[in-house]
């Protein structure tokens, strides 16, 4: 069933008959489909605005009219009214918002970005481009708004509006006047920060602070902050119950606290976490070449995936109750696995111990056969400060495609595990969170180091059939620029 036959009566579309490929396939057509919507929207809007229909139909202005009449938020309906009066302005970003190739958000960014431009360049003396704007190939750094809008619109149709933000601000940072005063972004003297008791005997904070103050305040709370799943009563794994902004505010106390008992906040890059694992370095070993080289492809068998691996030596299915091609159920086999040992989580599986030495400090520790300690050797670092901050520089977060999450929520990943010979350098490293770290130890999706030194990660069949490697999150390609 195509999109246009489900937008006739969407309300009777029984989603849970559609098969894995065409919810994959709907849904980013329905999403292109209501931005497109919303563009017609804006320009009816700009016709009734235009037509002063609204004070017509007695309402006070247009803003009043689309919220009364739609029920819609007075400040969303205020954003869509300056939008149809700013568009027509810009037929080139109308013509893409029609296309539904970028959403109203990304047009409320170009839009306040060449407000400020004009401001920041209205006394620059700016030569126009002598055959036009090259809308396919523009000069953003030429100051001109056409060549800025044009970059910004390539740019809005692979970036997400937060992104694309970003690199507003960096044309903007370009064309800032050399000046005493800082820009409002970094004026650090129009930070304030309140924090008053309320009558319930709670304490409200509020607060502003310059780029500078605020990316120190979101790096001691970065580490804290993070979600932390835990089990049910059945060991089942269950998500972190807290909001973001209760995580932070946990964050915020746990660190006040640990000024007041030391006078010093908890170090994030200094140092990795203590998170104490105790494994046989043969069971380490046997863990790690459980993870096969080639990613898995799957089929869809109508409780799940069923996955195999190309190097496997059988296939997989992850059906609970699965017959064999005769009809009878495989014999159940158990054998003994080795495991790891966590001091407060007690055992775990030697695959945990696998994934969390791909970035850890490790001390060897040789015993004798009853487990008695006879020597321990020197701690080594798998992964120096120095090493760190270059992996840094080259992927700048997780470099797992469309992830991006920052730096310092993630962990150092040997594509071929140093307990099997892999060397800790840049050729053999990759930053992944903790969620991608533990898709590419699955081995769904393969990593490698291509001939331009970035990663490049290939992903498994039931994702591409033709299986073509996508370049790292900060590599991906805006075409035309």
């Amino acid at each position: 069933m195509k999109l246009d036959a489900r937008l006739t009566d969407p309300a009777r579309v029984e989603a849970w008959r559609l098969d894995e490929t065409e919810i994959l396939a709907a849904v980013p057509e329905l999403v292109q489909d209501m931005r497109r919507r919303a563009a017609l929207l804006v320009r009816l809007v700009h016709e009734a605005d235009q037509r002063c229909l609204p004070e017509h139909a007695g309402a006070a202005d247009t803003t009043s009219w689309l919220a009364g009449a739609t029920r819609m938020h007075r400040a969303r309906a205020a954003q869509i009214v300056r939008l149809s009066r700013e568009l027509p302005l810009h037929p080139q970003m109308a013509d893409v918002l029609d296309e539904g190739r970028i959403e109203l958000a990304h047009v409320q960014v170009i839009v306040n970005f060449l407000d400020r431009l004009a401001k920041l360049t209205r006394d620059f003396d700016i030569d126009p481009a002598p055959d036009g704007t090259d809308w396919e190939h523009p000069d953003p750094n030429s100051g001109r708004a056409d060549d800025c809008e044009a970059y910004l619109l390539i740019a809005a149709q692979v970036e997400d509006p937060t992104q694309l933000r970003a690199r507003a601000r960096e044309l903007e940072i370009l064309f800032e006047r050399d000046s005493d005063l800082p820009s409002d972004a970094e004026n650090r003297e129009l930070n304030e920060f309140h924090a008053s008791a309320t009558l319930g005997g709670r304490v409200l904070v509020k607060g502003s602070f310059d780029a500078e103050s605020g990316e120190a305040l979101q790096t001691a709370l970065s580490g804290l902050s993070k979600p932390h799943p835990s089990a049910d009563d059945d060991g089942h794994p269950i998500r972190d119950p807290r909001s973001a902004a209760k995580r932070r505010a946990d964050a915020l106390g746990q660190i006040i606290r640990g000024h007041l008992d030391n006078a010093r906040g908890p170090m994030e890059g200094g140092e990795r976490p203590h998170l104490t694992v105790t494994i046989d370095v043969d069971a380490l070993r046997d863990a790690v070449s459980a993870t096969a080289k080639v990613p898995v492809t799957g089929a869809w068998v109508g409780t799940g995936w069923a996955y195999h691996s190309d190097n496997a030596t059988g296939p997989v299915d992850g059906r609970e109750g699965c017959t064999s091609p005769a009809g009878s159920r495989p014999p159940r086999r158990y054998r003994r696995r080795r495991h790891a040992t966590m001091p407060w989580a007690g055992p775990v599986s030697a695959a945990v111990a696998a994934r969390i030495s791909c970035d850890a400090q490790v001390t060897p520790i040789f015993v004798d056969r009853e487990g008695n300690p006879l020597d321990v050797g020197r701690t080594t670092r798998v992964i120096s400060p120095k090493l760190r901050k270059a992996l840094v520089a080259r992927d700048c977060g997780c470099a797992f495609p469309g992830c991006g999450r920052p730096a310092a929520w993630t962990d150092a990943h040997h594509i071929w595990h140093w307990s099997k010979g892999g060397p800790t350098a840049l050729s053999n490293l990759v930053l992944l969170c903790k969620k991608h770290h533990t898709i590419i130890h699955r081995n769904h999706w393969a990593v490698q180091i291509e001939s331009d030194g970035h990663p490049w990660f290939t992903p498994p069949a039931w994702v591409d059939p033709l299986r073509r490697p996508r370049p790292a999150h900060n590599r991906r390609v805006i075409h035309g620029v």
